[in-house]
C-alpha cells in the first residue's frame, strides 16, 4: 500500500469515527434516563409513549400516583417559582386555579427569558409527538388540576395530568 492509499484509509477512518462520535451526541435524553430525570419526582408506571431524536424527546408514562413527592419544591405562586428557578432549581408548580398553559404565560410575563426556556422545552418537544399524543398532551396542558414541572438544569418540562394519571415529558432544543 503506497502513502495515498495509506492516507485516505486513514482519513476515511476518521470520517467514519467522527461521523459515530456525531450520531451518538444527535438524540436528547433516551427513555431511561427521561425516567431517571422525574422518576425522584412522581411514581412512574408504564411507559406509554417515547420518541428522541436530535432536537427533541417526549414521553408519556403511566402515574401510580398522582402526588409530587416532596424531594421536589412547590410552587404556590408564579413568584416563588421563579426565586426556585433564579436557584438553578427545578419546581413543580402547584399554582390554584392556573392550568400548566396559564403558569407558563405567567411565568413569560413575570420573566420572559425563564418563560421562553418553557415553552422552547413543551413546543419543540411537541415535535416528536404523534398526534394523539399531541392531542392529550394538550389537553392536560389546559386542565387546571395538571401540574408543570420545569427543570432548568437539563432543561425539560413535564406536566402530571392527575385527570388521567399519567406524565407528559417534553424536551426540546433550536437547532
Amino acid at each position: 500500500m503506497n502513502i495515498a492509499q495509506s492516507y485516505h484509509k486513514t482519513a476515511r477512518r476518521a470520517v467514519a469515527v467522527l461521523a459515530l462520535m456525531g450520531l451518538a451526541g444527535c438524540a436528547m435524553q433516551d427513555e431511561a434516563q427521561a425516567r431517571a430525570a422525574v422518576g425522584d419526582w412522581v411514581q412512574l408506571g408504564e411507559t406509554q409513549y417515547y420518541f428522541s431524536r436530535r432536537n427533541c424527546a417526549a414521553g408519556v408514562f403511566e402515574i401510580k400516583a398522582t402526588r409530587i413527592s416532596s424531594r421536589l419544591p412547590k410552587a404556590r405562586s408564579i413568584k416563588a417559582g421563579l426565586r426556585l428557578l433564579d436557584n438553578n432549581s427545578p419546581v413543580a408548580f402547584e399554582v390554584a386555579g392556573l392550568s400548566p398553559d396559564m403558569v407558563s404565560l405567567e411565568v413569560m410575563s413575570a420573566d420572559s427569558t425563564r418563560g421562553n426556556s418553557i415553552l422552547r422545552s413543551g413546543i419543540v418537544g411537541k415535535d416528536c409527538m404523534l398526534d394523539d399524543v399531541s392531542d392529550a398532551y394538550l389537553k392536560a396542558l389546559l386542565h387546571p388540576a395538571s401540574v408543570l414541572i420545569y427543570d432548568p438544569t437539563e432543561p425539560f418540562m413535564a406536566v402530571v395530568d392527575r385527570q388521567n394519571r399519567r406524565l407528559f415529558y417534553a424536551q426540546g432544543r433550536a437547532i
